[in-house]
């Protein structure tokens, strides 16, 4: 099992608590990256995901055949 920092879990934990839908995590040497997919533009569980990604490093979204995700990463200091 690969272990990731306290801070990206537990940046995982609050994206997935605010969207209430299973994040995706991809690990490098250097970073770890959470993904899910954008609530609807109404959806009141925004407010909790911006704060949350807002405790990353960077964040953002990529759209691809007709789904939004949003991004959030973690640089590692190694």
């Amino acid at each position: 099992m690969v272990q990731i920092s306290t801070r990206a879990a537990d940046l995982w934990a609050a994206i997935e608590r605010a969207t209430g839908a299973r994040a995706d995590v991809r690990l490098t040497v250097s970073s770890t990256r959470i993904s899910v997919p954008a609530p609807p533009e109404d959806a009141p569980s925004w407010g909790e995901l911006l704060k949350a990604l807002r405790t990353a490093d960077r964040w953002g979204s990529v759209t691809a055949d007709g789904r939004t995700d949003v991004w959030a990463q973690i640089d590692e200091d190694g």
